[in-house]
């Protein structure tokens, strides 16, 4: 493709300096990836700045750069005749959008699921929900690339880099695929890592406390969600929205000022209405109120949040022409791998393995999990290295509360020492609390450990990592 096709095409800003229309054999904003005839994206990162390696890309002699308009950068264009330099006010911006153009895709139907925790169950619902309709979908998100039933590439981020993205957009389609569900992280938003695609249908699960090592404070990170229903919309895009969530007003602001229609609900929903909730072992009595149609439906389920996921999923895939009989579809979804996943259910000991690594959602699950247990309620988890710190003792003092035994171990130290994350998580506590508490370094000795405690009518939930069967150490 043409230099010339793809800037004009362009609808970020930017200007030129020794323009030559050559031909672009690829793009990268990674220097290693970057061969002759390259569009490369010199983007300034947390831990480095692709500046850094321009001068040994020089070398290819044939080459565009993108540049910040900041950038201090002087390259000598006569001894680098075949440079072609182009400047912008935000690097990752323009790359995400050549990005979309060099990588072109023709998905009819694209849908983006926000929200702190719940993403990837909705995310999988859907999935499940397009092929009980027979028809062909894919997914992107924390369980990796999922085209039709098969993962195509396993990934460790819940929205992974813009270029990745866009190729895959572009491979499936040529494999004939319709749709596509993405998990849109609050850090994926505002790198601009969906930039420039386009939602038919978008939903928010709910917000509490996450990625504040990255955000600062909780009105960035909420703003960097909202991104999604302001940048990333049409003008005949419909919102799926948790109405329950304290956040909902703020994004239903948002709906109404970009004339969003808006699907809501949850207890204080007006589409749908969650008049009860009534747990009868592990199922409930869903009583719902469907506009001015008031039905009822059972559903097997641990904890009310997982039928919540389910209902969005539903509104997702149906929109506005939803239908009562449609709601009979919830009781065919299954759970994810590692989301609320009941692993073992022998001799009334039961043992739950989930992803939740915010207090809110740990607290959610271990609520649950309270009103069925009949003996002890265990709890294994740890906090990742690297991360919000300010979380760790909050974590501890939540999961306190509802549990009747904690042990504390590893969850991804990354560059930390494992033992200071585990004392930073009880720093503080008083002597009653520490009694409750067993700390273990190594994850599969404290989940022996746990095990071995066990007893007729105990619980165990193994918290925080959900399918994952790695550790993310330095």
């Amino acid at each position: 493709m043409k230099l010339r096709k793809i800037l004009d095409q362009c609808k970020t800003k930017f200007s030129v300096e020794n323009f030559s229309d050559m031909n672009i054999n690829g793009i990268s904003d990674f220097s290693k990836g970057v061969r002759k005839n390259f569009i490369f994206a010199a983007i300034k990162g947390q831990k480095s700045n692709g500046e850094n390696f321009i001068c040994e890309l020089l070398i290819l002699k044939e080459l565009v750069l993108i540049l910040s308009k900041k950038t201090k950068i002087n390259i000598n264009l006569k001894l680098n005749s075949k440079i072609v330099i182009i400047k912008t006010q935000n690097v990752r911006l323009m790359f995400s959008e050549i990005s979309s153009i060099f990588y072109p895709n023709k998905i009819k139907e694209k849908i983006a699921v926000t929200g702190t925790n719940g993403k990837t169950s909705i995310t999988n619902y859907v999935m499940q929900l397009w092929n009980k309709k027979n028809q062909i979908g894919s997914s992107v998100g924390t369980l990796g690339f999922i085209y039709k039933k098969k993962v195509i590439q396993e990934s460790n981020l819940t929205t992974h880099d813009t270029l990745t993205n866009h190729k895959y957009l572009n491979k499936i389609t040529k494999m004939g695929c319709k749709r596509i569900i993405f998990e849109a992280s609050s850090i994926g938003l505002d790198q601009f890592r969906l930039y420039p695609i386009k939602f038919d249908a978008i939903a928010f699960t709910n917000l509490s406390r996450d990625h504040l090592d990255y955000h600062r404070s909780m009105k960035d990170y909420m703003d960097c969600k909202s991104l999604l229903f302001k940048n990333y919309v049409k003008n005949d895009s419909f919102s799926v929205i948790n109405s329950d969530s304290v956040y909902s007003k703020y994004f239903l602001k948002i709906f109404k000022k970009n004339n969003i229609t808006v699907l809501d609900y949850g207890k204080k929903g007006s589409f749908l209405k969650i008049k009860k909730l009534n747990r009868i072992k592990e199922k409930f009595l869903v009583s719902l109120k469907l506009l001015n149609t008031s039905f009822h439906i059972e559903i097997k389920s641990t904890t009310s949040f997982e039928i919540y996921n389910k209902i969005c999923a539903l509104l997702l895939v149906f929109g506005e022409k939803i239908k009562i009989d449609d709601f009979k579809l919830i009781k065919k979804l299954r759970n994810p791998k590692g989301r609320m996943e009941k692993i073992y259910d022998k001799k009334d000991i039961s043992v739950f393995i989930d992803y939740a690594h915010t207090p809110n959602a740990l607290k959610n699950v271990l609520t649950s999990l309270r009103e069925i247990v009949s003996g002890k309620l265990y709890l294994l988890f740890g906090c990742g290295g690297n991360r919000d710190k300010g979380k760790r003792l909050i974590m501890t003092k939540e999961a306190l509360k509802f549990s009747d035994h904690i042990i504390i171990t590893d969850d991804n130290p990354r560059l930390e020492d494992p033992q200071i994350i585990r004392e930073d998580m009880t720093k503080g506590l008083k002597e009653n609390d520490l009694d409750k508490i067993t700390k273990i370094g190594g994850r599969k000795k404290a989940i022996k450990f746990s095990v071995s405690k066990l007893r007729q009518g105990d619980i165990l939930l193994i918290a925080g990592k959900g399918h994952e069967n790695y550790q993310i150490i330095g």
